[in-house]
């Protein structure tokens, strides 16, 4: 989030951590992010197709659970990237 908007959101400053079981998803969000398409004005939301692509052409398979939680580190990300 710091280096999309230039600053960290209050609610992630403190005593917040990833736990390491969930770092993964982290770094497909990354990957996933790095890779998102922008309209005119705004970046696009990482969509199912998406993530079903990119699950395909890189081996990964994530469970349900993972999915959503793309899909919820997406929607905080461009709820913050949209504050700019």
């Amino acid at each position: 989030m710091e280096k999309a908007t230039g600053e960290v959101p209050a609610e992630l400053l403190g005593e917040h951590q990833l736990p390491d079981s969930l770092a993964h998803v982290w770094g497909w969000f990354a990957e996933l992010s790095n890779a998102r398409g922008a309209g005119a004005f705004s970046l696009n939301p990482i969509s199912f197709q998406d993530i079903e692509s990119w699950a395909r052409l890189t081996g990964s398979r994530p469970t349900s659970f993972e999915v959503q939680l793309l899909r919820r580190l997406d929607e905080a990300f461009l709820v913050e990237t949209s504050k700019k």
